[in-house]
């Protein structure tokens, strides 16, 4: 009932948004820039870049409200692959990004790795484990388990991101969660899937 209330009021503020209601538009900014803005500071280091591009993907977005056609469910996944073009865009129009620009070199992700109650201090030690090993993957495996879970996005979503087949997204979440496991030993494997519980 409650993702029923919840998808009714995305409609309705997408439809009011349409129509150039600038509440609406606040609405949606705010619902959505902080988590642009954590996966924007993953990809370049530059913030003062990062929220430059935010600013114009906001203003594209309510200047081109009228010929956009999509779910108002799937606006993040829009916003992110809007966010990360505008990056790239930035990239290639100014060299002096080059150094600060992470895509597929340093994806610096702070996972939402997240206990209600650590009940034990080997919980907090195997914890520090997991963060450590994420750290230790592939730039893509980072993003890819980034967007996987901190993002909640569908392996669709993701491969759209990153410019890859669905499978390769399986692919690098599995070989993610398998070299992690390894590192942390399977003795950790129940704490594991609790951390990366799909969060909806």
């Amino acid at each position: 009932m409650r993702q029923e209330v919840v998808k009714d009021f995305q409609a309705s503020v997408w439809i009011r948004f349409k129509s150039g209601d600038q509440e609406a538009f606040a609405i949606l900014y705010n619902q959505h820039v902080d988590q642009l803005y954590s996966y924007g500071t993953k990809l370049c280091k530059d913030t003062e870049a990062v929220k430059d591009a935010l600013q114009e993907l906001f203003l594209e977005l309510f200047l081109k409200r009228e010929k956009i056609k999509l779910d108002p469910e799937n606006l993040r996944f829009y916003l992110l692959v809007a966010l990360k073009h505008n990056l790239i865009k930035r990239l290639q129009a100014d060299r002096n990004l080059v150094h600060k620009f992470n895509e597929t070199v340093d994806f610096e992700p702070e996972y939402s790795i997240e206990f209600q109650i650590m009940e034990t201090e080997k919980d907090a030690e195997i914890n520090r484990r997991v963060v450590k090993a994420l750290n230790q993957l592939p730039a893509k495996q980072k993003e890819a388990i980034y967007l996987r879970f901190n993002e909640a996005l569908e392996y669709s979503e993701i491969a759209g991101i990153l410019e890859i087949t669905v499978e390769s997204v399986r692919k690098q979440v599995h070989r993610a969660l398998k070299t992690v496991r390894e590192i942390i030993g399977k003795e950790s494997d129940s704490f594991l899937f609790a951390l990366f519980v799909k969060r909806t």
